[in-house]
């Protein structure tokens, strides 16, 4: 019996083709969609979740308080914190730092190298402790934590190991050397999972580095973090209050900092600058991933109920026939019912099988890894059985229940179009709201679309274009460079060259105290701090507001502020300052000789910083070449040549300073990109919510059609007759949708210290889109109706 109605149902469904690819279309586009956006949340949630301790382990953060009131975290601690944790504190029960060295050669044995004798490492080098793997769960495949106890042991990952060697095993016993004096023996390897904040490519040990050594606990430094894993029965909060002890006790006077602890739960989603594998996921726009993924699951469903109930009235003559040769309504019932689960299940299916798809092409546009097994759990098969549940019994009941208790005579006279008016009501205001839901999605999308304009287009206070970036290699810096400068200034594509430690813009900013004007203290302003050569401000074409540039100088230290630093310390015009001392880490001490206009240190995210510019040669590792603009494939070939005359054994790196720029702000394209598939897909659904809508509003008013023509109405009389209703529908859910979408977005703006605001035109450009899709989508109903033939809709009267 139960195969019958399967083979009915599939009859019955192949003989409505259009209502059967609508609804299928609509749900399964929506499951899809949720089944992505569920697993990127479980990606970005899962960070360390597989340590068997995670619950147990804390990273150490510092609260520092602003000069001005407020307070601003970090996840760096003072240098030699980690020292002193085990013996103050009792319930913390192993203690580790964790500390990158950044932008580091690593040299092979040449024997050994596969394609360069040298690789640059930027940010995979860490320095631990044997503890740090009490702390934490990553699989040894050769060697254990005590080789880190040794000065000259070496752990690498096992893609590192393979990247170097072609085989993790060929590594083991390998000499590497990294920098200019660190020689290094591979004496373990590891596997380090996808989804771990502590992205290490290379592991060395914590007392081969200068940090050991270090006792100075009045700096930061953003490349050391220091992680604690408590005994069992520890109180956080006792923990916390010994930690703002050990604070007052050790730290300055004066330095109000104080430590806490931070789970390590929350560490990948908290956005600070220190965060290793940070990828833009913040708590809010996880909940708002949550909520986008439930509107448009909502609206899927809500569209493929408003289509299976708007069959009733178009089943209403079978339901009659079938009652007539004897069928009872229990059978009716279930025969509907059967249906409508073969669609739910097709919709699920198939859903399962785009999302499949999807996830590594969305991957690789947000950066993150993706993998197909992130659908392959059970929480999936949950929620699709929920759906098949859910949707079977919401969209099912209500038509089964009606055409298993009509009249059969009633429905054989085509009296059911007159009778069951019942729910048009409803369907229209589930249509208001899918639409709401769209247009604030349109309105959202219009407005990152902008403030990403914004940030790409808006000048930062100095020139960006034909600026290429070259990382010197630090060791044959002093020996080199002049030569260097002399080879590069002979190409005519060159026009500028300067040597300092960043770009004007950088998202590796260093930050300093200093002493000003003679004080006997520091100030309490941060400034951050750039070495710089004569040619910076020219190459860069930043203007002084005041004094002049710095000069050519080993010896004379001379200082550049900002227009920012200058109101800062409190002064009105930037004259005031010029020939003020300036003393930063008690050797670097030189007077104000200029002040330059405000830059955009940072990027567009955050205000103006202060800044402190001074002429120092040592740490200049950054070249600065400025191209003529004409033929940049010719001008970096002759920029890579000459570089291979100087440096024959270092690689050839560079970064033009515009990417760099706009790599600030790769994570907001890339969720602007996700936010844009999201509107399109509920413009979609909400579309064919309307197209049912109309669907359902053809058959229910073919009569009155019918009767207008015959009384001289035109078609373009009937396309606004049946046009009017969806205007006002769409009306309706603009003035819905606007509160709603200036309320979130205004929240998003807030996080920027730039941004466009929020027009007016934007919103009404998001309504008129709606307006003119919404049209389109019934436009196909409309036409249909006003063009039919009055004598067949009137035939029966």
């Amino acid at each position: 019996m139960l195969i019958n109605y399967f083979k009915t149902a599939s009859r019955s469904l192949r003989r409505n083709k259009v209502y059967t690819v609508v609804n299928i279309l609509g749900l399964s586009a929506g499951i899809a969609i949720c089944l992505v956006i569920f697993a990127i949340i479980r990606f970005e949630t899962g960070f360390d979740r597989f340590h068997t301790n995670q619950d147990r382990v804390y990273r150490v953060v510092t609260r520092m308080a602003k000069p001005n009131g407020g307070d601003v975290m970090a996840g760096s601690v003072s240098v030699p914190l980690p020292g002193v944790l085990s013996a103050e504190i009792p319930t913390i029960a192993a203690v580790s730092p964790f500390v990158q060295i950044p932008d580091m050669e690593v040299r092979l044995p040449e024997e050994h190298s596969l394609l360069h004798k040298t690789f640059k490492e930027k940010k995979g080098i860490f320095a631990v402790t044997p503890a740090f793997f009490q702390l934490l769960d990553f699989t040894w495949l050769a060697g254990n934590p005590a080789v880190l106890a040794d000065k000259q042991a070496l752990v690498l990952t096992r893609e590192t190991a393979a990247r170097y060697f072609g085989d993790w095993k060929k590594a083991l016993g390998q000499t590497i050397r990294l920098g200019a004096d660190l020689q290094l023996q591979v004496s373990g390897i590891v596997e380090r999972p996808v989804n771990t904040e502590f992205q290490f490519d290379l592991l060395v040990p914590f007392i081969a580095t200068p940090y050991a050594a270090n006792n100075d606990w009045g700096g930061l430094t953003s490349v050391y973090q220091c992680y604690v894993l408590l005994t069992p029965k520890a109180d956080v909060a006792q923990v916390d209050r010994q930690l703002a002890q050990l604070a007052k006790k050790y730290l300055p006077a004066g330095l109000k900092n104080v430590f806490l602890l931070q789970p390590l739960q929350d560490v990948h989603l908290s956005q600070l600058p220190e965060n290793i594998a940070a990828h833009g996921i913040t708590p809010d726009r996880v909940r708002a991933m949550w909520c986008i993924a439930g509107f448009i699951l909502l609206i899927a469903c809500i569209n493929f109920i408003n289509l299976s109930t708007a069959q009733v009235v178009q089943r209403a003559r079978e339901a009659g026939i079938r009652k007539v040769l004897g069928s009872n309504p229990g059978q009716l019932r279930l025969q509907f019912l059967v249906e409508t689960f073969i669609l739910v299940l097709f919709s699920c299916l198939l859903g399962f099988s785009v999302a499949g798809a999807l996830l590594q092409p969305l991957g690789a546009m947000l950066g993150v890894p993706l993998p197909r097994t992130e659908l392959f759990l059970v929480t999936t098969g949950l929620f699709l059985v929920a759906v098949l549940v859910t949707v079977t019994l919401l969209s099912g009941i209500y038509p089964a229940m009606v055409l298993a208790r009509t009249n059969p005579v009633s429905t054989l006279k085509n009296r059911l179009l007159q009778q069951r008016s019942d729910g048009f009501f409803l369907r229209k205001w589930l249509v208001i709201f899918q639409f709401m839901i769209a247009q604030a999605l349109i309105i959202g999308t219009l407005i990152i679309v902008k403030q990403m304009d914004f940030f790409r287009t808006t000048a930062m206070g100095f020139e960006k274009d034909y600026i290429v970036n070259l990382p010197m290699p630090a060791a044959s810096l002093s020996a080199k460079r002049d030569l260097f400068h002399e080879r590069l200034s002979r190409l005519p594509q060159v026009s500028a060259i300067s040597f300092n430690t960043a770009p004007p813009a950088s998202d590796d900013n260093w930050w300093t105290d200093f002493k000003f004007d003679n004080s006997p203290r520091s100030s309490d302003l941060n400034a951050i701090h750039k070495a710089i050569d004569t040619a910076y401000l020219p190459l860069f074409q930043i203007p002084l507001a005041a004094g002049r540039n710095v000069t050519a100088n080993d010896s004379v230290r001379e200082f550049l502020i900002n227009e920012t630093l200058v109101k800062k310390l409190g002064y009105h015009q930037p004259e005031e300052v010029l020939n003020k001392r300036i003393e930063m880490w008690g050797f670097m001490k030189g007077t104000v000789v200029g002040v330059v206009k405000d830059f955009h240190a940072t990027s567009l995210k955050d205000a103006v910083a202060p800044l402190l510019l001074f002429n120092f040669k040592d740490p200049c590792f950054n070249a600065t070449v400025r191209l003529t603009g004409t033929d940049l494939s010719a001008a970096m070939r002759n920029v890579e040549k000459t570089w291979e005359e100087v440096y024959p054994d270092t690689p050839f790196e560079y970064q033009f300073l515009d990417d760099k720029i706009a790599g600030f702000y790769t994570r907001e394209m890339q969720l602007s990109m996700l936010y844009r598939l999201f509107a399109g897909i509920a413009i979609f659904l909400s579309c064919l919510g309307l197209y049912g809508l109309a669907s359902y509003m053809a058959v229910q008013r073919v009569k009155e059609v019918g009767v207008r023509k015959v009384l001289g109405a035109t078609v373009a009389n009937i396309v606004v007759l049946f046009s009017r209703e969806f205007v006002v529908m769409v009306g309706i859910a603009f003035m819905l949708a606007v509160p709603l979408a200036w309320y979130f977005l205004r929240q998003w703006l807030h996080s920027y210290a730039y941004s466009v605001g929020l027009p007016w035109w934007l919103f009404a450009a998001g309504g008129l889109m709606a307006l003119l899709i919404a049209m389109v989508t019934v436009s196909f109903h409309a036409l249909r109706a006003a063009m039919a033939n009055p004598v067949k809709s009137l035939r029966g009267e």
